[in-house]
């Protein structure tokens, strides 16, 4: 097959698009056949930390699971991508495990799917091709439209869903602005996908919006590959996903300035009043805000309605408390809040659960149902979740020391943490 130019393949999937942009989007998966393609990620494998391989237990084996799915089958493969497949299986089965490759071998299962998730990236940006030479950014994304349109080829009415594989770690820091071997970095890489992506009308799951994938420790290698207990999160964010319209809370709300409070928020105090200012302002500029806040009250929500009674503030701004979100740590969009308690361990929710360990004013959060992590002072708990919580597709703001400034994923540290203690009144 000769190369088909970048102008010639959105032509063609411009004219093709007009087939499904209009299309009924299938957001039950009852009975439905689900396909994978992707890599080693979506495929699940035995990794380290004497886990055990969990490809039955991917997030997009669960998720089919929860939603009903008739079947999924799983074609992914470790090491694989737009550009290459797996050597060692390539040379048993005698044909190529890259996206294209699999597109054309399993042809017959993708004409009895109702969905098809794309779960590649990765290996895109970290390894050249077989041969040994190099690909761009505009072949990877000329590639992956290629391979949209072929499968809409075969099958006309397959719902396409793509995954985003969002971030990934090297020397315990995150790689997202790292160039790989091919001359273009993680970020660069992501924004591609989502660019073709968008351009294909493919729809976008993308787990930054629930809040999971930014810290290592979601990561059973330190590297690439999710523990089980974050496949678990993942396949829950995924059926919520699918129910509604395969849109995220993101998508159906708008992206939200996320501005880390460290002081009162429920005490009158010329800092609160520059926060209320700001929210105002952002607000005429058409944009929403998420106030990150860190004071413990066991009922926050009456609180906060007590709040608003006495100042008028966006409607859409949304209040996100730390002890709120472990609470109800799937609980993404911050405007469903429960009554919490204290007991001689820790802190409970509404379902009588132990989400959070004390122990001489230091804090566990859970790891995983059986784990829990190190102890940590206030300040290492608000850092920690701050980690975990946002990501670098969020706009970032302090409101700090009487001042508003923007801040980058990298300056976490500069939070002032030092007064969070005296917000921790535990009742």
């Amino acid at each position: 097959m000769g190369t088909i130019s970048c102008m010639e393949v959105r032509s063609k999937v411009k004219k093709i698009l007009g087939q499904w942009r209009h299309k009924k989007v299938q957001n039950d998966w009852t009975n439905k056949n689900i396909v994978v393609f992707g890599d080693s990620i979506v495929a699940g494998q035995e990794l380290v930390r004497e886990e055990t391989p969990y490809r039955d237990a991917v997030y997009a084996k669960l998720a089919s699971y929860y939603l009903n799915a008739h079947k999924l089958e799983n074609f992914a493969e470790t090491g694989t991508g737009q550009f290459k497949g797996q050597h060692h299986l390539d040379h048993l089965t005698g044909w190529t495990h890259s996206f294209e490759g699999s597109i054309q071998h399993y042809h017959q299962e993708i004409q009895q799917a109702d969905v098809v998730l794309i779960a590649y990236g990765n290996n895109d940006w970290k390894q050249p091709n077989p041969d040994g030479s190099l690909h761009t950014l505009d072949e990877v994304k000329v590639k992956l439209r290629e391979n949209i349109q072929r499968i809409r080829l075969i099958n006309h009415h397959v719902q396409l869903v793509g995954v985003l594989e969002t971030l990934a770690f090297r020397n315990h820091k995150p790689a997202w602005h790292l160039e790989g071997p091919n001359g273009f970095t993680y970020q660069e890489m992501l924004s591609a996908f989502i660019e073709v992506y968008q351009e294909c009308d493919v729809p976008i799951f993308d787990i930054r919006d629930y809040h999971l994938g930014n810290h290592m420790d979601e990561y059973v290698d330190d590297r690439d590959h999710f523990t089980l207990p974050v496949h678990k999160q993942i396949a829950k964010c995924l059926t919520d996903f699918v129910r509604h319209d395969y849109k995220s809370p993101v998508q159906h709300f708008g992206k939200t300035i996320k501005l880390i409070y460290t002081d009162h928020f429920f005490e009158d105090a010329e800092i609160r009043g520059k926060l209320f200012d700001y929210t105002l302002k952002m607000e005429i500029e058409g944009k929403n805000v998420e106030i990150l806040t860190f004071e413990y009250h066991a009922d926050f929500e009456q609180k906060l309605l007590d709040l608003l009674q006495n100042y008028s503030l966006p409607k859409n701004m949304i209040i996100t408390n730390i002890f709120q979100y472990y609470a109800e740590p799937l609980n993404y969009i911050g405007r469903n809040y429960v009554k919490l308690r204290i007991n001689d361990e820790g802190l409970i929710n509404q379902n009588d659960i132990l989400f959070l360990k004390i122990e001489d004013d230091k804090f566990m959060v859970p790891i995983s149902s059986k784990e829990w992590s190190k102890r940590l002072s206030m300040g290492e708990f608000a850092i920690n979740w701050l980690r975990h919580y946002l990501s670098y597709s969020d706009d970032i703001v302090l409101c700090q020391n009487d001042k508003i400034q923007f801040l980058k994923l990298e300056q976490l540290e500069e939070v002032d943490t030092s007064k969070l203690s005296k917000l921790i009144k535990l009742e």
